[in-house]
Parts: C-alpha cells; structure tokens; sequence
C-alpha cells in the first residue's frame, strides 16, 4: 500500500481497482491509525461528518465487505478476513510487515541513525524514494488526514535534511548546497537548511554567500516573527565572520555514532503480583498511559518492570526521569531542565539546545520524529509538568507515573488512566515469600496473615515489615499490634518510610483540604458520604465534595462508589496521627459531635419516612449548621440506612451515652421490622436502659426488647419485657404504649408466622381487643393506623367460630383498607400476608396465591421480607400439586437465604426441608 503520494494498493505489483472515493478512504484512514481499530463511529464521521445517512452504518459495511474482497480475492467465501479485520467496535488494517510505504519510509530513517555519512546517504535516499507526492493526496483536506500528513511531512523535510547533512560531511558541497537551499525555500523559517546552506557555503570557500544567506535568515525571521534567530544561527554567522576554522571542523566532522539512552531503573528483583496490571501496559502501549495511586502502592515499581520486560519492542531506548512531583523536595522538576537532560541524552550537543521550554520540546519531538522509544515520567506533580515532555510520534510508549490522577491529560491527551489498587491478600503473601523465602512466610500462618492484614496490601507497608526479616514473623505482628499508629513501621535507617511518603502528599494539600483530611479519619465507620463529610468539617455539602475530589485526585481517599469515599487504614492511622497533632481536642471533639448529630437527625428523618404516622416524635430539629439528609419515600430512606448503618453502629461504639436513647428510636423499625437486625436493636435497648431513668423511655425500651425477641422466636422472655411495658404505660396512663404491649402479647400467642389454632386465638382475643381499644383511645394518626395490625388477631379469633369466617375475612380486608389509606405499604403488604393464610386454612389456594403475590409486590426489593411471602406461595404451590412452581419459587427463596439475616432460619429450613 502506498501512501507517500496518491493513495493506491497493489497485489502482486500489480494496482488493485478500489472503485469509489469513499471504500478508498476506508482504507486509508485504517492505514493512517498503523495497525491500530478505529471505531465505527468514528470512521462514520470521518466519511460524512454531520451529514451521515441513517443507514451510514449498513454503507460502511458495505465498503469493508468490498474491500476485503479487493484485498484478498484468494480467500474462501466463509474465510476469516487477516487484513481488514473486526475489532473491538470497529475494523483495524493488518498489513504485512513491509507493506505500507511509509512504514519502510520510517524504518529506512531509523536505519540511517548511527551509520557513517555514507551508509546514512544511502538509507536516506533509498527513503526518499518512496516519496511521490503529498501524502494522502486525494484526501488533503480531510480533517482526519491532517496530522498523519503533517507528521510524514515532517519526517521528510527531516530525512531531506539528514541527507544534505551527509553530503556536507562527505564533502560533496556541489551536491549539499542546492539541497539545503531547495529546502530554505520551501520552509523559510526553518532555521536547519539555513545553518547546513551555510555550512555547505563556508566549506565550498564562499564565505560571503554563507553570511549573506544567514543574513537573509535573520530578515525573514524578524519580519515574519519579529524575533532574533536561533542563538546557534547566530553563534555560526559570528564564527563565519571570524573565520574560526576549528567550527566549520568540528561541524564536517563525523560524530560519534547516534546515543541510545538506557535510563531506567534497575528493577525490583522481589516483584510479585501484578500480573493484570502488566498486560493491561502491554495492551494499550505503544500510548499515553497514566498510572496513578497512594503513595507507596508500587506505582514506580511497577512501571519500572513492565518498561524492562518491553523495551526491546522500542529499540531506540529508554528515557527516565523522577519529576519531583511528590517528595522531600520542595521544587518539582522543571519541563525544560528535562527536556535539556534528554536532548543531551539524544545526542543533541549543549549549543543546539535552544533556551525556551517551548523551542526544547519542538526539538525534542523532531529528534524523536523517527524512532520508537519507551518514556519513563515517574513521579508527575500535575498535566502541565508533563505535557511539554511528550513526544509527537505515536510509536513512542509514555508512562506515568503519579500520586493526582491527572485529569487533564486523560481528557485532553487521550491518555489511558490506570489505578493503581493495594495487593490482594495473596498478591501479599507472594510478595513476603519472594522477599524472605517460603519457609520463613510459611512457619507462622497465623502471624503471616495477621502482618498482611495490618499492611493493607500496601507494598511499600509489606517492604518495611520484610526489613525485619531477622526476626520471627510472630514477633513482628506483636510489635505492628502493640505500636501506636504508624510506629510499628519506623525502622531505623530508612527515611522514606510510611509517614514521610504520605506527608509528600499531604504537604502539597491546600489548608481546607488538608483539614477534610485529618477530620475524616476521624468518622470510625468503613466509609464516608459527602453529607457525613460536611458535618465533619462544619461545611456545606457542595464545599466537602469539592474537598474530597481533591483528596480524591491526590489519591489520600478513594471514591468507591459515586459520592461514597474511602481510607486506606494506614492512610487513616496518619491522618489521625496528623488531626491529633494539629487539630485541638475540642475542635476534634466538636467533629465527632456534629457527625452524631447529622447521623442522629438523619435516621429522625429516615424513620419518620418509614413510618410517617409515628408518635410522639423523640428527636427535633437538627442543631444549627447540620445538613441533615432527607428522604422522598420509604425506598430512599431504607437505602440510605443500609448505606450509613454500619457507619451508625461504629459511631455509637465510640461511648456517647447520652445519644443511644435516640438512636434506639430512630432505628428501630429499620432494624426489627425491615432489616432484621434484631441482635444489635437488642444489644442498643439493652445498653439505653442502662442510660434512662423517664418513665416514658423506659416502658418504650421495654417494649422494643420484647419486640425484638418475639421476632427471635422467644415468646417467653418477650411476654416479661412486654408486662413491664404495659405496666409502665398504664402507670402513665398512655394508651399507646399499653395498645403495643397487648398487641405483642397477642402476636406472642397466635405466632406472627403460622395459622393459630383455636385455643391460641382465643388467648391472643382480649388482648387484641384491648389493643384495638387504646389505640382508638390515642385520637391520632398512629392509633388509627396501628389499629389494622390489632385486627388480625381478632380476625382469627372470629375465623375458628362458628359462621364467623366471613367476619374474619371483612376485618382482613379492612385492615388492608387502613393500611391503604394511609400509605402504609409494608403494613399493606402484611395485612395481604394474613388474608393470605386465612385463604390457605380455608382451603383457597388459587386466592391465597394471589394474596401472597400482591405482598411480594408490596415488598418490591426489600429481600428479606419477602421470604416469608415467597414460603407461603411455595406451600400453596406445593399442596396445589404444581411442582415446577413450587420449585422455582423454593429456588427464588434458597437464594435469598443465602445473604439474609432472616431470625427463623430453623423453621425455614424445615418447611423447606433443607
């Protein structure tokens, strides 16, 4: 395929007839990317841009299929295409090596690197003889044509320049001069022609031509740009003036043969792991690839092997710089002090070196122009110190390295981010062996594993731990168990240890932010939403996400999950350590307050979406500067508990008793009625009474124990916490209280989950009713809606009289009704449950099914109450005689088991005989 000139292919020399502009162009926007797939929307724009058909798609397939069949007219009908192939979400050219004529172009110029002027003339003009024209003549003007053309056009003027050079080092000055001059006209403000047409000037013993020449130069420059010329071009028309013969020799003579740096690293010899990483470098280089994650992950480390185990795919070397970006110095590297070291590096002589940042990167990408080298940026600070340091040659791999995850560049460069996560447990385990050996890891697994827990996965952790490989790992476990924060990882002669490789980041930290970050170490929970970081900080919302997207970037806490962040335990030991040097006590202490508090008035405004009726209502209004969070529906407040719940729990471990109360009434519904987590809301009350001497909370905190146990299975131990709750409320006289205990002595006798029998629902009957008459008594929308559960048990009691079943059904359906108008959907659904099992006594199946199914639908997602509507649909199917129903149902509930926290599993597994 050539490409140099006219697009055009031949096959077996001869020209292949590639009908229509627009097949053609395919093919030479798949020549264009060099090997590499470009998506079929992009090639949609690139052949019609704003003005594509509606079946542009079917139209391009339509060019490939032609195309293939042009490329390989010898392939079977059915064959597998090799050259214009399908990849990812679009096509990709897989030429033969040797194909296109600019890639024999490019390797002709790589060739002549380093060779003796003559073997470089004849490499060069064997290149320059590919060339026939424009590139990509017939698509000049295309948008996507632009920069392959004007990177093969750059090579060109490079290779035409090489050549003259070669013949001036020949001495062939007859043939050097029209060459350099050709090329001083087509590009005037180019200033290497004009310093080679001197050179050839002032060899050939015309010396006056060569001044005037640079003279020239100089006028050009100044009109066209209004700047002096190059100080190399002015240090050559003064030594030309001076007639410094010792310059014209130094330039015709051969220099040393082309430098290939290899700069990188020595590799670590213990790596381990990161096996997923390395192919992930291997698969999109030669690229811009942006490695990024906490100080001491392993990021240089792993870059450094991944560039060794590639650099014979580069073999025009290796370039390495640490940029400083993050470390004890104050000063990160500056662009153009790189970009000096690496031309000097490339063989680029100190006076050829122009003094601007922006002069030094157009040289450094002219020298890279034709070679394929592999970068090494370690250490970058942010996208401006990295980007006047990236070459323009595609065939060039870049990586780096940094502690920001340098945004700009992914965005506007096109790089490819790469996180940089801590080990796995058994990517940790390998490390330590590969580090002290199988049999010294291997000797204590208890201790081994203990060490890799507390090191987090982090290897640089793992590495300090493996400096005390003289001693018995169980020794260091204890001394890590017993050291306060991070001294367990202070090892003496070793400067660069967790503290200080964490404090480069958070040195370079704006003042808020590096607050948000000693404060959020201080949340006791696994995670940390934006609301909660507000609180922390005394902020509003808006302010703490902006903070934390800084941390973010700087990789000193983790997004896991949109709005939802994270620190790695040892990054949170040092943010702890730095908040308590820092941060006053009370300040601290004022933290951890208003955390409670947004917690606290939260979980208020969570409960009260679950069970909007609820009174009285224990907790008021938030404090002032607290953002609590608030909730449209009963879904969104049950999924923000269940995102902050283990938050709450570990809150509360941290003693402050005067709080628990509240938490208890916040909570309770969330714990024993949706969640089940019935252990805890007892281990909460239990902990409460402890706390409270008011009547009122103390009857309340009798009845949630005896709630939470009844739901345990443990009627008997229930009845006594629910005697004292009725005792208390009649003392009080608050039928609200008294109307809950008899109704859960009630549900105590009749079962919550089975049909009672009729000596049961005659026993649960004056205390139902008792129940029902005290909440009627309340005079409230709690008692009117509380009623509907008293129903039940009297429901029954009428269903085992005689004639009284279509009694028992009306109050079914009239709870069901109550809960209905008043939005109570879970209360609803409950109420079907019971209309369910009634249906299932009398022996209607068909409408028990459709009973327990409208609960299911009651339910929605809610996982765990819905087991026992999906038990009540398996027996019916079961007893109906449908087994490939009961089945799939039994199916649908052994796996919501498996993650339940459902208090009766025992039952359960019985009825599905388990």
């Amino acid at each position: 395929m050539r490409v140099l000139g006219p697009v055009e292919v031949l096959l077996d020399g001869e020209p292949i007839a590639v009908r229509g502009n627009q097949p053609l162009a395919v093919l030479a926007i798949l020549a264009a990317a060099r090997g590499r797939p470009v998506a079929t929307d992009r090639l949609i724009d690139h052949l019609w841009g704003d003005t594509a058909p509606a079946g542009a798609a079917a139209v391009l397939q339509s060019h490939v299929s032609r195309l293939r069949r042009a490329l390989e007219p010898r392939r079977p009908p059915r064959g597998a295409a090799q050259l214009l192939v399908r990849e990812a979400a679009g096509y990709a050219l897989r030429l033969p090596p040797g194909s296109l004529d600019a890639d024999r172009f490019e390797q002709a110029l790589r060739a002549a690197d380093g060779l003796p002027p003559a073997g470089a003339l004849d490499r060069l003009r064997a290149a320059l003889e590919l060339w026939r024209g424009r590139p990509y003549e017939q698509f000049a003007d295309d948008e996507w044509a632009a920069a392959e053309i004007a990177r093969l056009t750059e090579l060109h003027h490079t290779a035409r320049e090489r050549t003259a050079d070669a013949l001036l080092r020949l001495e062939r000055t007859d043939e050097a001069i029209p060459a350099a001059r050709a090329l001083t006209g087509e590009d005037p403000l180019r200033g290497e022609p004009w310093r080679l047409l001197a050179l050839a000037l002032w060899a050939a013993s015309r010396s006056g031509e060569a001044l005037s020449v640079l003279g020239e130069h100089r006028r050009i420059v100044a009109d066209e740009l209004g700047l002096d010329p190059d100080p190399a071009l002015a240090a050559l028309e003064q030594a030309i003036r001076e007639q410094r013969a010792e310059v014209l020799e130094t330039a015709l003579r051969p220099g040393p043969a082309t430098v290939r740096p290899a700069q990188l690293p020595r590799p670590q010899p213990a790596f381990a792991g990161r096996s997923d990483e390395l192919r992930r470098l291997d698969r999109h280089t030669p690229a811009l690839v942006v490695v990024t994650g906490t100080g001491g992950v392993g990021k240089t480390t792993l870059a450094v092997r991944w560039a060794h185990q590639a650099a014979a795919r580069y073999p025009d070397g290796q370039l390495h710089v640490d940029l400083r970006g993050y470390g004890p110095e104050d000063a990160a590297a500056d662009p153009g002090d790189v970009l000096a070291a690496f031309l000097g590096a490339l063989g680029v002589p100190d006076q050829r070196i122009p003094p601007s940042t922006p002069e030094r990167t157009a040289l450094f990408r002219s020298v890279l122009a034709a070679r394929r080298m592999l970068l090494l940026l370690d250490n970058a600070r942010d996208a401006d110190q990295v980007r006047p340091l990236l070459p323009g040659n595609p065939d060039c791999a870049v990586v780096v390295t940094s502690r920001s995850h340098l945004i700009d560049l992914i965005v506007t460069d096109g790089a490819y981010p790469m996180r940089l996560d801590a080990f796995r447990p058994a990517e940790s385990v390998a490390y330590l062996r590969r580090r002290l050996g199988d049999e010294v890891v291997d000797a204590d697994p208890r201790a081994r594993d203990a060490i890799v827990e507390r090191c987090g996965g982090l290897p640089l952790a793992l590495a300090l731990v493996c400096a005390r490989g003289a001693f018995p790992l169980a020794e260091i476990d204890a001394e890590l168990a017993y050291a306060e924060g991070l001294d367990g990882f202070a090892v003496p002669g070793v400067k660069h240890d967790l503290r200080a490789v964490f404090s480069w980041s958070y040195r370079r930290l704006v003042p808020l932010a590096a607050r948000m970050f000693r404060l959020a170490a201080l949340h006791p929970g696994p995670d940390l939403s934006v609301a909660a970081a507000a609180a922390l900080a005394g902020t509003e919302p808006p302010v703490a996400r902006m903070l934390l997207r800084r941390l973010t970037d700087a990789h000193l806490i983790a997004e896991h999950r949109p709005g939802r962040f994270l620190q790695h335990d040892l990054v949170r030991a040092y943010a702890k350590e730095t908040a308590g040097r820092v941060d006053p006590a009370q300040e601290r202490d004022a933290a951890v307050t208003r955390l409670l508090d947004f917690y606290l008035h939260s979980s208020r405004n969570a409960a009260q979406a679950q069970t909007p009726y609820r009174r009285p209502v224990m907790v008021g209004p938030p404090p002032p500067g607290i953002s609590a969070v608030h909730f449209a529906d009963m879904r969104a407040a049950t999924a923000w508990l269940d995102d902050e719940y283990e938050n709450i729990n570990a809150l509360l471990e941290l003693g402050r008793a005067e709080k628990v109360p509240l938490f208890v009434w916040t909570l309770a519904t969330y714990q024993q009625d949706i969640r089940f987590h019935l252990a805890d809301s007892l281990a909460l009350a239990a902990q409460a009474q402890r706390l409270v001497d008011d009547p009122w909370w103390a009857g309340y905190l009798h009845y949630i124990l005896g709630r939470g146990l009844l739901r345990m299975n443990r009627p008997e131990q229930a009845r006594a916490e629910l005697e004292k709750a009725i005792a208390i409320g009649r003392e009080m006289d608050d039928p609200g209280r008294v109307a809950h205990g008899l109704l859960s002595v009630a549900v105590s006798i009749v079962s919550a989950h089975d049909v009672p029998t009729r000596a049961q629902a005659e026993a649960a009957y004056p205390y139902a009713v008792e129940a029902r008459d005290n909440y009627l008594r309340m005079g409230d929308e709690q008692g009117a809606v509380e009623v509907a559960n008293a129903l039940h048990p009297i429901a029954w009691y009428h269903a085992h009289q005689p004639d009284g079943r279509p009694e028992a059904r009306r109050l079914f359906a009239e709870s069901i009704a109550i809960n209905e108008r008043w939005r109570n959907a879970y209360g609803a659904a409950g109420g079907w449950m019971q209309l369910a099992r009634f249906h299932q006594h009398t022996g209607d199946l068909t409408a028990a099914v459709a009973a327990f199914q409208r609960a299911i639908e009651l339910y929605g997602e809610v996982a765990d109450l819905r087991i026992e509507p999906l038990i009540g649909l398996y027996e019916c199917h079961r007893d109906a005689g449908d087994r490939e129903a009961a089945t799939r149902t039994r199916d649908e509930v052994v796996r919501l088991l498996k993650t339940a926290r459902y208090p009766d599993l025992g039952r359960l597994s019985e009825i599905l005989d388990l």
